[in-house]
């Protein structure tokens, strides 16, 4: 598939511990064909179909580092999200946390597929990822072809699931959050804004890898 995409961002408050835990909140939200005047809740493996949009917004302390990764249905990668881009507009002016969208609601398009999104936060910046991406962005179909296995190989490499015990421990929140604030008097409302996970990992990194199937 292709995604027009935009970029857009959101955190959730997390202490770290001597263990190096870590953690971040986010909300992969979807606006079905099926159901357009409601927001879905899309989660790693949930089914998707061309014309449908998704958002994600996400939410991570200012001392650790942030990066959200797609990869299309043909095998392309873009960074949606590193660290430093400017593309991040914060939410709420909070003293440790940033509240942003990395993606605006963007509509998938064919060709059919698997359409993967990799969220990672870190407490130490993944400079050879970034490079990798940066190097991505400015050679030739040939050259993409090479360093997107690159790219896998540093993904898989990240990732606490290949790691054993190291493995991040998903979650979903008891209600939606937006800004860091629960939503009052509006129940399990889902809006924009929404932020309705949270992802936890030790040792330095939280890695959330999130598969939609596109029909």
């Amino acid at each position: 598939m292709k995604v027009m995409f935009i970029i857009f961002i959101l955190s959730f408050g997390f202490s770290l511990d001597e263990n190096g835990e870590i953690g971040f909140s986010y909300g992969v939200l979807g606006r079905l064909k099926s159901q357009e005047e409601k927001i879905t809740i899309l989660q790693d493996k949930s089914m998707i179909q061309t014309g449908d949009s998704v958002r994600i917004n996400v939410g991570y302390k200012k001392d650790t580092h942030m990066y959200v990764i797609y990869k299309g249905s043909e095998g392309e990668f873009m960074m949606l999200y590193p660290e430093g881009s400017g593309n991040a507009e914060n939410l709420a002016d909070l003293p440790d946390t940033l509240y942003n969208t990395v993606l605006h609601w963007s509509q998938f398009s064919d060709p059919t597929g698997f359409e993967t999104f990799y969220l990672i936060n870190a407490n130490e910046s993944l400079n050879e990822l970034v490079k990798l991406m940066s190097r991505y962005d400015n050679v030739n179909p040939k050259g993409r072809m090479k360093l997107g296995k690159l790219i896998e190989k540093e993904l898989d490499a990240l990732n606490p699931e290949n790691m054993g015990d190291l493995a991040s421990i998903g979650s979903r929140l008891d209600k939606p959050i937006v800004g860091g604030v629960a939503f009052r008097g509006e129940g399990d409302e889902i809006k924009d804004l929404s932020l309705t996970d949270q992802c936890v990992g030790k040792y330095g990194i939280a890695y959330k890898q999130i598969i939609l199937n596109h029909k």
